[in-house]
């Protein structure tokens, strides 16, 4: 752990500064300081990144069950995002960009997280919300049923894109995406707190993981606990007494009891003590007192948590033709087909009604459409070669930027402005997509594209057939 600098070094000696800001020992005033550095400093902001890189995450790690407000705060994992694949092989190109971007957005949330979900264990505490626009967006609430939701100065808007904050739902039943890959069914009354687009606090309420990206990591947090899972299916309640409730589904959920502050003064070579890891398998139910420890076990019960089946979106209204590939001219979309100079190739498939693109393709057709709250986009999808990305989007031209709105249905590579809510396919065979994509883009859209990115190797290869765009209203 590195020594506290002398202040009026601060400005001179950017490794003292930056390794005093990862360990957390600067003073409000020094951090708002080297925030505004890092602003205009881009040299401050390449080393902050390779310190962060190299020697953050082992320090994080180490204090990661620390209790509310501390955990409020981006993971270094999704400081640069990631992928399940050795980074050598991605993109330089793209890495450096991501990273870039990455570090950006973290500042920004870093900067008002502990103000914003700092609260006793009454939510009377006045605390300021931010817009969407002040913030890095993390999760999107996407169906709601009879939904009532607490509106107050602590709590944020439910129809824009959340930020890390607080939402009070009253009464009913609410669908988050969290834009890392997880999606959460809430059921009131309940409070959630969330940290980011990869972590939720649950104060009290009932709650539900009813989907996940591949390969994914999403923690919830209660006073006392810290669940941690690898794309599993749980449920977690927590009542007014703290006493907390978790039924596992599938996969496995691992629990450490989240500890106290280290005492500040502790010399730099201890270690704070922590509590052994639980694992608790599918199939299995635990009762947790309010201080975190197990009172009794049993089997785990899905009838007493809200199930993703209760927001499934209708069928089609009718017989809704599927779209014809065909009768459209197929062109490149922006400069990312065949970025690079790279191959790019498509050819129809299933009479017209399918499109098979390999190599590093992005393939655009125009659609003029209106997409409203209640628009679904389905179609089948199945990839014999895993590229980078897999998905589509809606564009009001055909000049590709970070704005636009892209759905990753598969792939290795995670980019900072694209959710992995729907990154979910496994690689084998056709598998069907619902999207109703309405609640993350509205207005008047001229074309639609597919994707099969591969900058490296240029061996991606997407297939969409049966795609359909149509109205459709949620399950009651």
């Amino acid at each position: 752990m590195s020594q506290k600098p002398n202040p009026e070094n601060t400005q001179n000696n950017a490794q003292e500064i930056i390794s005093a800001f990862l360990d957390g020992i600067l003073t409000e005033e020094e951090n708002q300081r080297f925030l505004k550095r890092l602003e205009t400093d881009e040299t401050a902001r390449e080393l902050y990144l390779e310190m962060m890189n190299t020697d953050s995450l082992l320090q994080w790690e180490q204090g990661q069950t620390e209790p509310l407000p501390e955990l409020f705060c981006l993971t270094p994992e999704r400081d640069t995002v990631t992928s399940s694949v050795d980074p050598g092989v991605v993109s330089a190109r793209k890495q450096l960009t991501v990273m870039r971007y990455a570090l950006a957005t973290t500042v920004v949330a870093c900067l008002f997280l502990t103000v914003l979900l700092l609260m006793d264990s009454t939510p009377a505490r006045a605390v300021t919300r931010l817009d969407s626009s002040d913030g890095v967006p993390a999760a999107m609430i996407i169906e709601e049923h009879q939904a009532d939701w607490e509106r107050t100065e602590w709590t944020q808007d439910v129809s824009k894109p959340l930020v890390p904050g607080w939402l009070k739902l009253k009464s009913g039943r609410a669908l988050i995406d969290f834009l890392s890959g997880t999606t959460v069914a809430l059921e009131g009354p309940a409070e959630l707190g969330i940290n980011s687009d990869n972590r939720a606090y649950l104060k009290t309420g009932r709650l539900a993981v009813v989907g996940s990206a591949r390969h994914h990591e999403f923690t919830l947090t209660t006073a006392k606990l810290t669940l941690l899972s690898e794309s599993a299916s749980f449920g977690l309640s927590v009542n007014d007494d703290e006493q907390t409730e978790l039924h596992v589904f599938s996969g496995s959920v691992s629990i450490t009891q989240s500890q106290e502050k280290p005492d500040s003064n502790m010399k730099q070579d201890q270690t704070p003590e922590t509590t052994d890891e639980l694992v608790v398998s599918a199939g299995q139910s635990i009762l947790f007192d309010s201080a975190g420890q197990e009172v009794s076990r049993q089997l785990a019960d899905q009838s007493l948590f809200p199930t993703r089946d209760q927001f499934a979106v209708a069928d089609p209204p009718g017989d809704i033709p599927a779209l014809n590939f065909a009768a459209h001219k197929i062109e490149p979309y922006s400069f990312q087909d065949g970025q690079y100079e790279l191959p790019t190739h498509y050819q129809l498939i299933e009479q017209g009604k399918g499109i098979r693109l390999w190599g590093n393709a992005w393939k655009t057709l125009e659609v003029n459409t209106e997409i409203t709250p209640n628009t679904v986009i389905e179609f089948d999808f199945r990839s014999l070669h895993e590229g980078q990305i897999h998905g589509f989007g809606f564009d009001k031209d055909k000049t590709y930027n970070k704005g636009n709105q892209v759905f990753q249905i598969y792939g290795y590579e995670a980019w900072s402005h694209i959710g992995q809510q729907f990154n979910t396919y496994t690689g084998t065979g056709w598998k069907r997509f619902r999207i109703r994509v309405g609640r993350y883009l509205t207005g008047n859209y001229r074309y639609l594209h597919f994707i099969a990115d591969e900058d490296v190797i240029a061996r991606a290869e997407s297939q969409f057939r049966n795609v359909r765009i149509y109205e459709a209203p949620t399950k009651q």
